[in-house]
């Protein structure tokens, strides 16, 4: 994959320091824009999101991490995107790697998806337009996380068009089956891409008929 143009060999040095001390996950997470190669390889995430569905769409990325989706969603061609984390540590290097590659059509907030009123601050975010696609990846089963049903359903309702959603990795639980069911529950219809670690995470579009 072609590499973003970037700036400034100091900077990226810096960046890759602060991802080796980040509070979480320190260098688990691969960039291939920049580089930087993590624990965890995304490729084969990458490989089966179609992000050309972005083009000119309002994006949505939950749980951005270090930002890579939101990157590609802007190298897509989307309107605008913004990625929301809740650790500061982690949204402040997503900013200076959208810095150092020049992309001015991301913004990333940090916002605890266990806050009380966290729906009202994502709906500030998007008050000028709601997001036409989310990207909600390996974020449902976050043992952090004490309200996965509440914050599916809230994006469930607040996207207007496609819902990326990607499972996470223990082999017992995370299978097409339980995820199916979970979207029996919230009267959705998934198609499975495929997974984005070996037989786990399972990849799947939702895609919404409002």
């Amino acid at each position: 994959m072609e590499q973003f143009e970037h700036n400034g060999k100091k900077e990226l040095k810096k960046i890759k320091k602060k991802i080796r001390r980040l509070g979480w996950f320190p260098s688990y997470q691969s960039f291939s824009e920049l580089g930087i190669k993590g624990r965890r390889n995304d490729g084969l995430r990458y490989k089966y999101l179609d992000f050309s569905l972005c083009k000119d769409k309002v994006v949505a990325d939950y749980g951005c991490n270090l930002g890579q989706t939101s990157v590609k969603a802007a190298q897509a061609g989307a309107k605008n995107v913004i990625g929301m984390d809740s650790q500061e540590d982690t949204i402040s290097t997503a900013i200076q790697i959208r810095k150092l590659l020049k992309i001015n059509t991301v913004d990333y907030q940090i916002i605890d998806f266990n806050d009380y009123d966290f729906d009202i601050k994502i709906r500030e975010l998007f008050k000028v337009e709601t997001p036409d696609i989310s990207f909600f990846l390996s974020v449902y089963r976050t043992k952090e996380l004490k309200d996965r049903d509440g914050l599916f359903k809230f994006i469930i309702e607040y996207t207007k068009e496609i819902i990326f959603f990607e499972g996470h990795s223990t082999r017992s639980i995370d299978t097409i089956e339980y995820y199916t069911e979970l979207f029996s529950k919230h009267q959705l219809n998934a198609d499975f891409l495929g997974y984005c670690q070996k037989d786990t995470r399972p990849l799947f579009l939702i895609k919404l008929s409002k």
